[in-house]
């Protein structure tokens, strides 16, 4: 299956420093081979000055085909997270991403393809600052897709990920993660992907050299309401600590 297409629209800035911003037109991207238009990239700030970029990755479910429809409650759930990632320390360039399809599926490749895409065409877009560092931000489902293509194995932009009560499955790869900055926030109450069950992937990502930076909110559940703003300054720490963990090893 080639890479599934994304249609980039303007940013919706309300609440958002990016709106002091000139608007910048982001076309239908038409030179990737796909049936499948669904993917849609979303600049939530998009900065051209800015020397960091971060593509925020939502969650989902492990089987369905389905369309990720505009009002799902998954991809709704980043948009505060993307807010307060733009307003964090380092000012950087944010986006989000809305899959074409809800689940992993087996293999993940549909929602994997969506994600290289949206980093290629962040970087290819990035026309003042082509080799600035990506930093990949994921919730559930989105934290397996920001894990699988931390460094080499998603592009060379790439510096680390940040994973939001992540779904850590054990068996999943590891090899391409030397050297690279994982931060990972979970929660005591989360009854969707528990704490504990993540352990043994963290476990074998550490053994193959990569490195982790764990942080874990009492009483945080898998939706990320309950002590949000715990949530939120977690979230920005992470990318921090990513961004300059990646410097160090350079």
């Amino acid at each position: 299956m080639p890479p599934s297409a994304i249609t980039s629209l303007h940013p919706y800035t309300k609440g958002c420093e990016a709106r002091t911003h000139p608007p910048v037109a982001w076309p239908r991207i038409l030179d990737v081979v796909s049936s499948d238009p669904r993917a849609v990239l979303v600049p939530v700030a998009d900065r051209p000055e800015a020397d960091l970029a971060v593509l925020v990755l939502h969650g989902g479910s492990s089987d369905s085909f389905e369309p990720v429809a505009r009002t799902s409650l998954a991809a709704a759930r980043l948009i505060p997270v993307a807010w307060a990632i733009a307003r964090g320390p380092e000012r950087p360039a944010v986006y989000r991403l809305r899959n074409s399809v809800r689940g992993w599926n087996g293999d993940g490749r549909a929602v994997l393809d969506d994600a290289r895409t949206a980093i290629e065409t962040i970087s290819r877009t990035s026309t003042r600052r082509p080799d600035r560092p990506i930093v990949l931000v994921g919730h559930s489902l989105g934290g397996r897709v920001a894990f699988r293509l931390a460094g080499p194995a998603g592009a060379t932009a790439v510096i680390g990920a940040v994973g939001l009560a992540p779904w850590a499955v054990e068996q999943d790869p590891v090899d391409h993660l030397d050297g690279v900055p994982l931060a990972v926030v979970q929660g005591t109450a989360d009854r969707t992907i528990p704490e504990p069950t993540t352990r043994p992937w963290l476990a074998r990502a550490a053994a193959a050299g990569a490195e982790l930076d764990e942080t874990v909110i009492d009483g945080g559940d898998h939706t990320m309401l309950r002590g949000w703003r715990r949530w939120h300054t977690a979230t920005t720490a992470g990318v921090s600590w990513v961004r300059h963990a990646a410097a160090r090893t350079r």
